[in-house]
């Protein structure tokens, strides 16, 4: 499953990212090879596949000529404890951030990293040396250009960015053909325009990376292990790889003890586990391997709260985040992973086709905007048992899909004129489109959706209300001041809900072949605002709607919107994986019977009689 580099990446990729506890970023300068060595075994006994290594950058290149010796047998000594213990490590070059900090090398004075000549040309020996002295090393997984490099130094444009990706990875290709590279980048990229894109990482990369944590953003509201936390790290690792075409790995996810209980950090690791499996990442690696003694240094000075991201302790214990990360890696190793096929998606969520620049839109129209109605859309599938993926319109072959999904549709930036044309042509050719409404105004918009366009407008009260009388139920959105609905009159669609005015909210169309339901409110741009609103909100119901209309009709389902399920065909049967985003035990209402083995806990299971319990995860073969 995934991308395969000759032996590497033959199996979802279980690690962490490390620094020593009792040294943390001063690992190089107060080296301590038997520290070192112990701390690797531990992370061995946890199951852990691989440690990520920050080469940080004053300590390996001093001056712009010199690479020191002295790092070069600190390194060396590392990969001698890599064939001791049995672990492989990914080193990252060119760090300069670290846990809110930044530690500049002296003599660049200024200059840009990513375009200046002189920085570029001493950059360019630093991988090279790297590269050709250690091209046949196995104990290497891969190499990482960086940590989250427009923390360190701001890149002037996406140009600039690419360049220096482009150029630093095709540097160490021509010396080293054994080992994939790829660039530490983070939410950020997904969150804001900081010039690394996706797309122009994916031009130079084997494959991409993601660091995302829901405690770092606004666009989570909710406690850590609850659906929208949990679910954040598969949808921007799906996110990540429909805006560069490229395989990803999650590189960096994680929580701190300091802000709340080992228990829950500990389940909240256990469902991204499992979740970022189930939507076919690469791998996963935690933030971080151990909690800190050295708070009174810097980063962790004026950053204190990074002293406890560890999954392991002060003194080497466990926490319950390693423990599920040990029993993780011990159903990861009972698979034979060549053998495992994802089962394809037959659903879709388009992706603004102007994610980071919608030009003259205005300052509403952000990458967060867009982060926010994706994610809350990739949410409300889930919920509605609906397996997705993530596309750009510009790049898909839309008739593989039964179901497309328009969450939170702009009048500018999101699809262009042809993308909505061949959107029409999927409809009369039988496919379903889901969409709501956030001002699109496209052509023949009308005929598609059944409907009269009147006008739109910002409600006028705080709430808006949808009640759909076939589903008894009533949905209710917090507004927002500057988005509008759509107000319309019915002409070959069927009405199905009304809003507190009585105007139409939820319209069916029949169009062709195919099918269009429209929602005239953002519902998902609403939903991202509110907090904790998953465990009693039944949007999804719209969705199962739309999915019942596209002839969806899995044979594995969780009958419950907290719980995930993904099936695998493997070795002649299928496995299937339920996992719990919430934390509420949940009654597993499943269209399947008899009794089969957990992989996970080794239990048996009654499939009639079946709870799972809160932010757990099953397994099992049938």
């Amino acid at each position: 499953m995934g991308t395969s580099y000759g032996n590497y990446f033959n199996k979802f990729i279980i690690g962490a990212n490390y620094w020593p506890r009792n040294y943390g970023i001063d690992m190089w300068k107060r080296w301590n090879k038997e520290e070192i060595k112990r701390e690797f075994m531990e992370a061995k006994t946890l199951g852990l596949d691989a440690l990520r290594i920050n080469l940080l950058w004053e300590d390996f290149q001093p001056q712009p000529d010199i690479i020191s010796e002295d790092a070069i047998k600190k390194f060396d000594e590392l990969i001698e404890i890599c064939h001791d213990v049995g672990i492989k490590i990914a080193p990252t070059f060119f760090v300069g951030h670290m846990s809110g900090e930044n530690f500049d090398v002296k003599w660049r004075d200024g200059k840009s990293i990513y375009s200046d000549p002189f920085m570029l040309r001493h950059e360019i020996k630093l991988v090279r040396f790297f590269a050709q002295r250690y091209k046949d090393e196995s104990a290497i997984l891969f190499w990482d250009l960086s940590n989250e490099p427009d923390n360190y130094v701001k890149a002037e444009s996406n140009h600039d960015a690419w360049l220096w990706n482009y150029i630093l990875s095709n540097e160490i290709k021509k010396h080293d053909k054994n080992h994939p590279v790829t660039l530490g980048i983070h939410q950020a990229s997904l969150l804001s325009d900081n010039k690394f894109y996706p797309e122009d990482m994916g031009e130079g990369n084997d494959f991409l990376c993601m660091h995302a944590y829901p405690i770092y953003t606004d666009t989570c509201i909710d406690p850590v292990n609850s659906i929208r936390s949990t679910y954040i790290a598969p949808f921007a690792s799906k996110l990540t790889k429909a805006l560069g075409g490229k395989d990803v790995l999650f590189e960096e996810f994680g929580a701190t003890t300091l802000m709340m209980s080992e228990e829950i950090e500990g389940k909240y690791y256990k469902t991204v586990l499992y979740s970022l499996f189930a939507n076919e990442a690469l791998g996963a690696m935690a933030w971080c391997f151990g909690d800190f003694t050295v708070g009174n240094k810097l980063p962790y000075n004026t950053t204190p709260f990074e002293t406890h991201f560890g999954i392991t302790a002060f003194d080497g214990r466990p926490k319950p985040s390693g423990l599920k990360i040990k029993a993780f890696s011990e159903f990861i190793n009972k698979i034979e992973y060549d053998e495992l096929i994802p089962k394809s998606c037959d659903a879709a969520i388009i992706v603004p086709d102007k994610y980071y620049n919608a030009l003259f839109v205005g300052d509403d129209y952000t990458p967060e905007r867009n982060f926010r109605i994706l994610l809350n859309s990739f949410i409300l599938a889930k919920e509605a048992g609906i397996d997705v993926e993530m596309v750009k319109a510009s790049d898909i072959d839309f008739s593989k899909y039964k179901m497309l999904i328009l969450p939170s549709a702009y009048r500018k930036g999101h699809l262009t004129h042809d993308q909505w044309m061949r959107i029409v042509d999927y409809i009369k050719s039988g496919g379903t489109l889901y969409a709501s409404y956030d001002g699109i105004a496209v052509e023949g918009f009308d005929e598609v959706f059944g409907i009269e366009t009147q006008y739109s407008m910002v409600p006028k009260d705080n709430i808006a209300s949808i009640y759909i009388e076939d589903r008894k139920i009533k949905l209710n959105y917090s507004t927002l001041k500057f988005n509008k609905h759509l107000i319309v009159k019915p002409t070959t669609c069927s009405v199905i809900g009304y809003d507190n005015e009585g105007n139409p909210a939820v319209v069916i169309n029949k169009f062709g072949k195919g099918n269009a339901v429209l929602v005239t409110y953002p519902v998902e741009l609403y939903l991202s605002y509110m907090p904790d609103v998953y465990k009693d909100d039944k949007t999804y119901e719209i969705y199962k709607l739309a999915k019942e209309l596209s002839n969806i009709n899995p044979k594995i389902e969780a009958g419950s919107p907290f719980v995930e399920a993904k099936e695998f065909e493997y070795k002649g049967e299928k496995l299937v994986v339920f996992i719990n985003h919430e934390d509420i035990d949940v009654k597993v209402e499943a269209n399947i019977s008899g009794r089969v083995k957990d992989l996970i806990s080794n239990k048996e299971i009654d499939l009639e009689n079946f709870v799972i319990k809160a932010d757990e995860a099953v397994a099992f073969l049938m």
